[in-house]
């Protein structure tokens, strides 16, 4: 689970910014637990409050998809960069703010703290356009400070992972200036032992999953071998998601088929030979007068878009996973929406231990409906805003303490402007 995200000069990010998932002390007993997941933290007397999920709003290229996209480079960085390095671009995740002479070469720093078991793992990068100059990461609890990996520019690798003879000190030495140590020890060094650092990098990949659903209503992207296979897993899709969202979907069949779609080689004498592969063929039972199968190819947007979020739900249902999701309420009716954030605020904490930080522009999620509060809490709104020079600034709505009270219309105050993060429009004519 994600507890802070932050960083600077990156992208549209000039200056020093922090995206936090700690809850606020909320005084209305309406928000007092909901939404809020308690851990504890050895060495501490309360637990740690986390947010189940955090909405970001600002008007077009404020920034908001650029906060989810810091959280993107990071998990890049350790993800990958361990095995894709190329010798003629620039460090993976060095996107400087471009708008300034002076930051357009200056390092870009990006970090993250998350949970790794009883503790916060700290993971913190300074990139340049051809090096990593600065990477460190720590275990801390209360009181202690546990440095795992200390690099820095010019200097011996160190760390409590690295042990005279022992083999991550092997692993490191030549170390590629444009590959993370972590990404470099998590991808090929030890899987078990005292020098293993795979439960580390394995608790920040999966506190940052990012996903773009701006395409997701086009493509079938998450049919898989699973939904077919795993009869457990099609059932909880069919009826947390697609029976329950109105969208007269009542039973599902999923087939494999052969296809031969570009998949075309050479044989010995050099003829041409179709190559088949397994498709996995979903179709839709519809009711109606005369209920029928629809392919899903020929689905409205909105279905496609309900069933390609399918699996990511059942993750922030099964998983104790941290969702970065980019243009969420993109072909989503704003109820349905509504109704998706308040099951994740809602879950159970002793089961479910999942957070979902995204970007939208439906601040219906701020309002409150049927005489219940709004989808959101307070401190789980967050907004985007750039300023003159075109540098994004992102703040918590909880800064606004006399202007968003338990008693104010949150949506109003904010389509007035009163928080500001709205566009400034000019008159627009035809």
């Amino acid at each position: 689970m994600l507890v802070r995200l932050f960083g600077r000069n990156f992208r549209s990010l000039r200056d020093p910014f922090e995206l936090s998932m700690v809850a606020a002390d909320l005084t209305n007993s309406q928000d007092a637990k909901r939404g809020v997941i308690d851990v504890p933290i050895d060495g501490a007397e309360e637990p740690l409050r986390l947010l189940r999920t955090v909405a970001i709003y600002g008007h077009n290229a404020s920034g908001k998809s650029t906060i989810l996209a810091a959280g993107r480079a990071i998990q890049w960085i350790v993800a990958r960069s361990g095995r894709l390095i190329s010798p003629d671009k620039s460090v993976i995740g060095y996107e400087p703010f471009l708008l300034d002479d002076d930051t357009r070469t200056q390092v870009v720093e990006l970090g993250c703290d998350v949970i790794f078991e009883k503790s916060i793992l700290r993971y913190h990068i300074e990139l340049a356009d051809d090096e990593i100059v600065d990477e460190s990461l720590s275990v801390l609890t209360e009181g202690s400070v546990n440095t795992l990996i200390e690099r820095k520019k010019g200097k011996k690798i160190k760390g409590t992972v690295f042990t005279d003879g022992g083999v991550n000190r092997l692993y490191v030495k030549g170390m590629h200036p444009k590959v993370s140590v972590l990404s470099k020890l998590g991808v090929h060094g030890p899987v078990e032992g005292h020098e293993s650092v795979r439960p580390y990098f394995n608790a920040i990949i999966n506190s940052l999953k990012f996903v773009d659903y701006s395409t997701a209503s086009a493509l079938g992207r998450r049919i898989n071998n699973r939904f077919a296979d795993d009869s457990e897993y099609q059932t909880w899709i069919m009826d947390s998601l697609m029976r329950t969202a109105d969208v007269g979907i009542f039973d599902v069949e999923a087939r494999r088929e052969q296809s031969a779609s570009h998949y075309v080689s050479r044989s010995d004498e050099g003829k041409p030979v179709l190559r088949l592969r397994e498709e996995i063929v979903v179709s839709f039972q519809h009711s109606g007068a005369s209920p029928q199968l629809i392919e899903f190819k020929n689905e409205s947007s909105g279905t496609k878009k309900l069933f390609n979020i399918a699996s990511d739900w059942w993750s922030l249902s099964h998983e104790p996973i941290t969702l970065l999701a980019d243009e969420l309420s993109a072909s989503l009716h704003p109820l349905l929406l509504d109704a998706l954030i308040r099951a994740i605020n809602d879950a159970p904490t002793d089961r479910v231990r999942s957070q979902l930080i995204f970007a939208t522009h439906d601040a219906g999620l701020m309002e409150s409906r049927d005489g219940n509060p709004p989808a959101l809490r307070r401190d789980q709104i967050y907004f985007a805003k750039k300023d003159k020079d075109g540098a994004s600034e992102i703040y918590s709505l909880t800064e606004f303490k006399d202007d968003a009270r338990p008693v104010h219309n949150l949506r109003k105050r904010y389509m007035s402007g009163l928080y500001g993060a709205i566009p400034v429009a000019k008159h627009v004519s035809l």
